[in-house]
């Protein structure tokens, strides 16, 4: 059962109209909060390993004809464009999907352990406090444990994910800003996602 609680009212009335795009699927925050209640996310970000083709613009134009669009970026890799206010993403994502993906309302999404790895990979690259917010609740909510985490990212990205400096930005939040959450559980800190983290590693046999 999907927490639609996560989405904000504009968001919701476009669900019926996302699960169209098959070629994609739904990854980021807004999967993780639709699949386990912990905040809400406002935009939804899709991928795919291939280019994106010149036809997905009419395709989107064609689904959400009645509503209204503007694009805000369009080349191969990305289109981005703001669908009644709610910035939807379709980019190329060369990594591959390794874990069965699962089912949101129709749409084809990643499951909360690859989402993990997906986030796993933005901290080590710098992230934004949502990331870190993010990974908290799966880890400290049993999903994947941080050893389990790692082992996933090195499976997904290969060489392109580094372990020591993801488990480094886990813990150094100097230039990260707390940036606005609107939380469905109990609301977190940047000093307690690094408290809770800081404990995590010392777990760690590296």
């Amino acid at each position: 059962m999907a927490h639609l609680e996560a989405l904000t009212e504009k968001g919701t009335a476009l669900l019926p109209f996302l699960g169209e795009f098959t070629d994609f699927y739904l990854a980021g925050g807004t999967a993780l909060a639709l699949e386990i209640g912990h905040r809400v996310s406002v935009d939804f970000d899709f991928f795919h390993q291939e280019k994106i083709k010149r036809t997905l613009l009419l395709n989107v134009e064609k689904i959400f004809a009645a509503h209204v669009r503007h694009v805000l970026v369009n080349n191969a890799n990305e289109l981005t464009l703001l669908v009644d206010g709610v910035k939807i993403t379709f980019l190329s994502y060369p990594f591959p999907v390794i874990l069965p993906l699962v089912c949101i309302n129709g749409m084809a999404a990643l499951g909360i352990q690859e989402i993990a790895a997906t986030k796993a990979y933005t901290i080590g690259r710098r992230g934004m406090f949502k990331d870190y917010v993010d990974v908290y609740a799966i880890v400290s909510g049993g999903h994947i444990t941080l050893a389990e985490l790692i082992t996933l990212a090195e499976r997904k990205y290969g060489d392109a994910f580094d372990a020591r400096l993801f488990l480094e930005q886990l813990v150094y939040f100097d230039d990260i800003e707390e940036s606005p959450i609107v939380f469905l559980g109990q609301p977190v800190s940047i000093k307690e996602i690094a408290s809770f983290f800081a404990t995590e590693i010392q777990k760690l046999e590296i």
